[in-house]
């Protein structure tokens, strides 16, 4: 089993990072157009992940993981789709449930809980 190093986390970090910054984006660019409860919504999972975000940045332990470099290649895939989605996704819904499935990543590298890492990386690229 392959270790994850603490380099390896900060990327993981750095892409979470992205993502969060894409959710941000979105709520900031469609403000007037989002109800209080969706701004409300967004804006809760924002700060969210961006805690998260803190958190996997001060991460000092390392992570046993099963092919480690194949899902910080995923990471980076769901990445780059992500940032797109938010500027393409035509639902506030959608946003929503796509910043909540990337928390449930950043959740998983939290707790260490490789299975819940390697399922979340293969729900978000489904």
């Amino acid at each position: 089993m392959a270790k994850l190093t603490s380099e390896q986390l900060k990327i993981l970090a750095d892409n979470m990072l992205r993502m969060a910054n894409a959710l941000g984006d979105y709520r900031y660019e469609n403000i007037d157009q989002l109800s209080k409860a969706e701004n409300d919504t967004i804006k809760a999972l924002h700060e969210q992940t961006l805690n998260s975000v803190t958190e996997l940045y001060t991460k000092s332990t390392v992570l046993s993981i099963d092919d480690v470099q194949e899902n910080l290649e995923r990471i980076t895939i769901i990445t780059a789709k992500t940032q797109k989605l938010y500027k393409s996704f035509t639902t506030v819904q959608n946003v929503i449930d796509r910043a909540t499935s990337v928390l449930k990543i950043a959740a998983a590298v939290i707790s260490l809980d490789t299975e819940k890492i390697t399922e979340s990386i293969k729900n978000l690229l489904t």
